[in-house]
């Protein structure tokens, strides 16, 4: 096979599969040196039709399967295979193609189903819903949407292909359709009914509700099955099936998957704008699946991003990520509950009584079983202890300021809540401003400049524990003598006092330009970009340090003391050493 040339031109390289109509063989082009993929198609000899002109051209609209070459080429779009050209020779059709470098989507979930992201699902649904939208306003129709014709190449695009069911409208609307695959096919295109748009809405959202909850419920034996399997599935929700996928995505995919298509979405634009909000983000989806593709083609080396690039975090297996975020999110969340229970004795009777310990148990169970409700908890609690101790101005700030961010921001991914929580610990050690470094290491630019405020918001009213600024402060005289206002004049009047020094504000700005910078530069999943953003932000948070003694000092001094110097050059090393394992996959 490798020494006879196909059509006396190509050259052909590997077989790169077989299904629907025929093989597909993968082929170097010596005329314009580059590789195509070569679609060989046995036809019936009495389907030959005699050439239409001395040219040799023919007319292939009663050749099953050439048909893809007369659609295909109204349609030239990034996300959809190109057709170059076809020949017929003998009894064999050749249709000429884009050759894609990397695999297809079934390959993907099956080989790496725990790699399947909520980013991945939303560059996927993307793309191919892009992909129809093009070929509907051709009037033209696939009718075998699955993972099997979803091409993604090494740079992570996502690419649709053989077109060979699409049939051409006319002007009677959208012709029938006998063909398709089972799990694939609503209810019309079984029954050979008329087809339009609706039919690939609803191919579209089987392929998307079998990436979320990693199987079909619509696969079946014989059209029969399949039918009763649509009429009668009990469909998981999909928001239960992957985590970081919103369950306002519940409805609107079991609207697309309606077996009466006059109830789905009138086509597949309206359809992608409700759903598409609701997935990950399709950037970062890109880039992970590039990674992915590089994996599965076992060319890691050469793929755009290696997963040498991924954070440990995301490299170990997914259930002990997700316990290490847990165990994040209840070290917060106690020791945030706990200080504000502690100042709250005018209203549950102090550390020895069971409301005490009751109200902490609940904390430290919600920030386990789901960490942006027990950080919404823990912040609710300490600003009613606020309340408590007559600081009813701190308080309803620092409540209506932790609803905008839990709202904005916390509620969206585990990382989302507990870094700026982060705050309470690290501030225990003197270490606050380790904290804008986190939220930048592991929430998009948005995320990571709300978690930095708000941290600097809750940091403020730490601070009333210790009355010299936003980067520590002392649980233990608060825990000792359960008051915020008789320890040193500490609560409200401390929380004053901070606010009118110029360091507060140096402190706030930064962290949040620092948050900003390490967020931006690990956006691009690299981690040489990301090392550098983390000694730019780690820089930012140095000076912040000689800008603060500067500005206590009415520019007598600079130089921080050496145990302050050494806390400001924490946050650098922590980001420089967390950058060297790699770059956090960002979740939405």
């Amino acid at each position: 096979m490798a020494e006879e040339l196909i059509l006396n031109r190509y050259r052909p390289l590997e077989e790169a599969g077989a299904g629907g109509y025929g093989t597909v063989v993968v082929a170097w082009d010596p005329r314009i040196q580059r590789r195509v993929a070569i679609k060989m198609l046995q036809v019936d000899p009495s389907l030959i039709p005699a050439p239409t002109s001395d040219a040799g051209t023919y007319d292939v609209s009663s050749i099953p399967g050439l048909e893809e070459a007369r659609t295909a080429a109204l349609l030239n779009d990034p996300n959809i295979v190109g057709v170059i050209d076809f020949e017929i020779e003998g009894t064999t059709a050749y249709l000429i193609m884009e050759y894609v470098d990397g695999c297809t989507l079934t390959q993907l979930m099956h080989n790496y189903p725990d790699e399947i992201t909520p980013e991945i699902v939303g560059a996927v649904f993307k793309s191919v819903a892009h992909a129809l939208q093009v070929a509907h306003e051709n009037q033209v129709l696939h009718l075998d949407i699955k993972p099997d014709n979803v091409l993604i190449t090494r740079q992570g695009d996502v690419k649709v292909t053989d077109f060979g069911l699409a049939k051409l409208s006319n002007r009677e609307g959208f012709d029938k359709a006998a063909g398709g695959t089972i799990g694939y096919m609503p209810l019309e295109q079984m029954a050979l009914q008329t087809l339009d748009v609706r039919c690939d809405e609803w191919a579209l959202a089987s392929l998307a509700y079998e990436m979320i909850a990693r199987s079909n419920p619509f696969f079946a034996e014989d059209l029969k099955g399949a039918k009763r399997a649509i009429d009668e599935a009990e469909l998981v929700l999909p928001s239960l099936c992957m985590e970081g996928i919103s369950s306002e995505a519940d409805d609107v995919l079991f609207y697309a998957l309606a077996p009466d298509r006059e109830e789905r979405y009138a086509t597949v634009a309206d359809f992608a704008e409700e759903l598409q909000p609701f997935l990950g983000n399709p950037k970062t989806g890109k880039r992970q699946l590039a990674r992915l593709v590089g994996a599965a083609t076992d060319d890691a080396e050469e793929s755009e991003l290696a997963p040498v690039e991924v954070s440990a975090l995301d490299r170990t297996n997914p259930w002990r990520a997700r316990l290490l975020l847990r165990l994040w999110s209840v070290v917060n969340c106690t020791i945030v509950g706990a200080l504000g229970l502690s100042c709250m004795h005018p209203w549950i009777g102090g550390v020895q009584g069971l409301v005490f310990w009751g109200i902490l148990a609940l904390v430290i169970v919600a920030a386990a079983v789901i960490p942006h409700i027990g950080a919404l908890i823990a912040v609710a609690i300490f600003s009613l202890a606020l309340v408590a101790q007559g600081a009813y101005l701190a308080g309803a700030v620092l409540l209506v300021v932790g609803a905008l961010w839990w709202f904005f921001s916390g509620r969206h991914s585990f990382e989302a809540a507990c870094a700026p929580l982060s705050i309470a610990p690290l501030g225990l050690l003197g270490l606050g401003a380790t904290t804008p470094i986190l939220c930048g290491y592991f929430l998009h630019v948005k995320d990571a400049i709300i978690g930095a405020a708000f941290a600097a918001v809750l940091a403020l009213a730490l601070a009333g524990s210790a009355a010299t600024g936003l980067t520590n402060w002392d649980m233990l005289p608060i825990w000792a003598s359960a008051d915020l206002a008789t320890h040193n004049n500490l609560g409200f009047e401390a929380i004053r006092n901070i606010l009118t020094t110029p360091g507060l504000w140096i402190d706030a700005i930064t962290w949040v330009a620092a948050a900003a910078v390490m967020a931006a530069f690990c956006s691009r999943a690299n981690r040489m970009l990301g090392f550098v953003g983390a000694l730019v932000a780690g820089a930012i948070l140095l000076l912040a340090a000689f800008a603060h003694v500067a500005a206590s000092t009415a520019g007598a001094a600079i130089m921080p003391e050496a145990i302050d110097f050494v806390r400001a050059l924490v946050p650098l090393a922590v980001g420089g050493v967390l950058c060297i394992y790699g770059v956090p996959i960002r979740h939405d």
